[in-house]
């Protein structure tokens, strides 16, 4: 008297994420990991261009300066931005702080995240225009 039981498997399309705006976003957001990822080898490969000497850093920048490479870096861009929204919107939901027995409210940590971002992101910026131009 043994019955066999089947494990049910939904039937998805190949554009299913296209049916809902809040799937769309979530996969915008996977697929920004792609270009954030092409973006971080081409700079290894400017990287190891610079290492090799001047001749060989002059002849990767001038590839890198083509118009496609321009339109990858403008995508890159926006993909890197809407990453870096979207992961620290969700930091006080996934990161808890507590000092004591208080709870720092997940706003707070939220805000902290992109005050903190927004810090480097200039610290950074300000190294890169003013210092190194020194």
């Amino acid at each position: 008297m043994s019955q066999s039981y089947e494990t049910y498997k939904p039937k998805l399309s190949a554009t299913w994420w296209l049916k809902s705006r809040n799937y769309f976003l979530f996969m915008m957001r996977e697929l920004s990991s792609v270009f954030v990822a092409a973006f971080v080898i081409l700079f290894l490969y400017q990287l190891f261009a610079l290492a090799e000497g001047p001749e060989a850093y002059a002849a990767c920048r001038s590839t890198l300066m083509a118009p496609g490479f321009v339109v990858f870096y403008a995508v890159a861009f926006v993909f890197a931005l809407y990453h870096t929204i979207t992961w620290l919107g969700v930091m006080g939901r996934v990161q808890v702080v507590r000092m004591g027995a208080f709870t720092v409210p997940p706003k707070l940590v939220t805000a902290g995240a992109f005050v903190g971002f927004f810090l480097v992101s200039a610290a950074v910026g300000y190294i890169f225009l003013y210092a190194l131009a020194l």
